[in-house]
């Protein structure tokens, strides 16, 4: 690689050919599935002029034509049949490959800085007899370098630590800016990274502290063995490609371009059916060239007077435009857009600790129950529950295997068993399956795909082992669902059928749910020191299995579990059971305390996250506590977290130095908060 680096750096210095940006823009916004755009529009830009060189635009629909009129009786601009996708490599071949204004000035494009999202570069070398060099574009890369790192966000727990990412980014970036134009120096430093962010400080160059001061605080530090891992694969990606971005070369100027044009033509409304599009374009790009002064050569062009006041406005934004153009590029300025920026996020993250969920994708139903909570009597008689249970339940053994402990986590596998009857269903992975998980369960995702180990499993989409399994359930109700550990199975599982919304088709065949793990340790008390209720120890020491590789698959395991029970006697079973009710709500609460909770974070260091999670959990938010303290004052924060209430909200703590920092938080910050 380094030797491929070597050979791009000599060649690219023997260049004395044009070097140009390219990007494309469309006249309809993508949602990220659907690119359906009518009209796009792209053009080539000096490198080092800034100037638009030459420029092309695709219409897929004419209304004229549609109307059934013929071309010659109109300005037809229909001229392309393809997806809008592939308008972008079409109009990328069109300017490098065959532009008449580049070939007329003797020009030939040699390098094209573009992003890495389309096929531009693969069309336009397939029509040119000549070597075309691609280099990225840095803004665009650095966003698609700083995803991959919210991707593992998901599944490694120190990438959630909050200098984490900010932090990546910034060492990605320093590399970028202080290997400029050193495409080898900047291959080893992005390698170096990783080993850097796991204390491993050999490789660093002199820009490490650590390396020549191992005293030293380092700021962040990783030790998950399969997070170092992946950001090895991601940084010696880049590393590999260091010659298509040492430059540090940008597409800025085509977003500027593209901007104008979206002023000119918003994006809401449709100029693609006429003539109009290519109209606004062409006027965008004299816009971008040479500035508002391009409507008085037009007027003149078209021997059209300008009228009185169109020199004068052309003058003052001339001005202005050089002026703002001139102390943009200032390092003072470059510094004071990152000062207003951090001021920006930290105002943000304090008003949103204040206020807790305000705003957010789907939390008017992540703060209610459900609609099957008004239909439900959420105070069933917790004592009574062999009696409020029918008699003739049948016991379901169940276990789900997913893809990690996280609750957001996909179902992979439902497997369930009724006496002779069993269920088995594989569910298609929607997200990366953990490394902890696959160690245990031996399933991966493999390009959508299950597999187990090498082997590809026959799986469907989760909405379809749903009802497969409520339909199965239908043969025996009314049922109690078995579980060993059903605090991990029962939430995940209530939640899939919420989410898919067949909870109330769940409620019908369900009556309630047991956990055979709490009622073993209820009759094995004598069993003491860690694993020794898994499943796999308690089948060896009650069942005589020894455990072997068939453990963790959800089939195996309901039938060991079936055994196991069957040593619990029956109103073990019953009488520790919760409702399907009881465990709805349940979950449904937690939901709402973890919402609350954000809410009650501005209590940082004041109270112990206990204490915080204790005040969640009884129903009250940040809000309530400053509202009641307006409105009554110390006495009214007395009473709403120290004595009983009517609405059932327990008594949180009658503590009186907890009271106290409370209240003395309160009267400190009442101002701010």
């Amino acid at each position: 690689m380094l030797k491929a680096t070597e050979k791009f750096d000599e060649a690219l210095g023997n260049i004395v050919n044009i070097i140009v940006s390219y990007d494309m823009g469309w006249s309809k916004r993508g949602n990220g599935r659907s690119y359906d755009s009518l009209n796009g529009y792209g053009a080539i830009i000096g490198f080092f002029s800034g100037k638009v060189l030459d420029f092309a635009t695709r219409n897929r629909k004419c209304k004229f034509c549609d109307a059934g009129r013929s071309k010659e009786d109109h300005d037809c601009r229909l001229n392309f049949q393809g997806s809008a996708k592939a308008m972008e490599p079409d109009v990328g071949v069109e300017s490098v490959n065959r532009s008449t204004v580049v070939k007329d000035a003797g020009l030939n494009v040699r390098v094209l800085i573009g992003d890495e999202d389309s096929s531009t570069i693969a069309a336009v070398r397939r029509g040119n007899s000549q070597q075309i060099f691609k280099l990225a574009d840095t803004n665009h890369l650095r966003k698609h370098f700083v995803s991959e790192l919210y991707e593992l966000q998901k599944t490694y727990k120190e990438m959630k630590k909050k200098e984490a990412i900010p932090h990546l980014k910034k060492c990605f970036g320093y590399a970028v800016a202080q290997n400029k134009g050193k495409s080898v120096e900047l291959a080893n430093c992005l390698r170096s990274i990783p080993d850097h962010f796991f204390n491993r400080h050999d490789n660093c160059g002199h820009w490490c502290l650590r390396r020549c001061d191992s005293s030293g605080v380092q700021k962040v530090v990783f030790q998950d063995p399969g997070l170092y891992e992946k950001l090895n694969g991601i940084f010696t990606k880049y590393a590999n490609n260091a010659a298509k971005f040492s430059v540090a070369a940008s597409s800025q100027a085509n977003e500027s371009l593209n901007n104008i044009m979206s002023h000119k033509a918003p994006k809401n409304r449709c100029y693609s059916l006429s003539e109009w599009a290519d109209f606004r374009f062409s006027s965008a790009v004299c816009n971008k060239n040479e500035g508002d002064s391009y409507l008085l050569a037009v007027s003149e062009k078209v021997r059209v007077s300008p009228g009185k006041n169109t020199a004068t406005f052309v003058e003052k934004n001339q001005v202005k435009r050089s002026e703002r153009a001139s102390k943009a590029k200032l390092p003072s300025a470059k510094s004071r857009r990152n000062v207003l920026a951090d001021q920006r996020q930290a105002l943000r993250k304090k008003a949103e600790q204040v206020e807790g969920i305000q705003y957010q994708s789907n939390c008017g139903f992540d703060m209610e129950t459900d609609d099957l909570g008004n239909n439900i009597a959420e105070d069933m008689d917790n004592n009574n529950m062999e009696n409020a249970l029918p008699v003739d339940s049948n016991f379901i053994f169940f276990d789900l295997e997913t893809s990690g402990l996280h609750k957001s986590a996909d179902i992979l596998q439902i497997a369930a068993k009724c006496s002779e009857s069993t269920f088995s269903e594989y569910a298609n992975p929607s997200q990366p399956i953990t490394p902890s998980a696959t160690a245990i369960t031996g399933l991966r995702n493999v390009a959508g795909e299950l597999f187990l180990y090498d082997k590809r499993l026959p799986s469907i989409p989760i909405p379809e082992v749903l009802r497969k399994f409520q339909e199965w359930l239908v043969f025996f109700q009314p049922c109690i669902l078995v579980a060993h550990n059903a605090k991990f199975d029962t939430p995940r599982l209530l939640q899939a059928f919420k989410k898919n919304s067949m909870i109330v088709d769940l409620k019908k065949v369900i009556v309630a749910f047991a956990d055979t793990l709490v009622i073993l340790k209820k009759l094995h008390p004598e069993r003491k020191g860690p694993g020794m209720f898994k499943l796999s120890r308690l089948a060896k020491d009650l069942l005589h299995v020894e455990p072997n590789e068939k453990f963790h698959e959800a089939s195996y395991d309901v039938d060991i579990l079936e055994k196991i029970a069957s040593t619990i006697p029956k109103e073990k079973l019953i009488a520790n059971s919760k409702s399907f009710t009881q465990c709805f709500f349940h979950e449904a609460r937690l939901k709402k305390a973890a919402v609350l909770e954000r809410s009650l974070n501005v209590f940082k260091g004041v109270i112990s996250p206990g204490m915080i999670k204790k005040i969640a959990s009884a129903g009250i938010d940040n809000s309530e506590i400053q509202k009641v303290y307006a409105e009554s004052g110390r006495d009214g924060i007395v009473r709403l977290l120290s004595t009983n209430h009517t609405d059932k909200k327990p008594r949180v703590t009658k503590d009186k130095k907890i009271l106290e920092k409370i209240l003395v938080f309160l009267e400190t910050n009442q101002s701010s908060v």
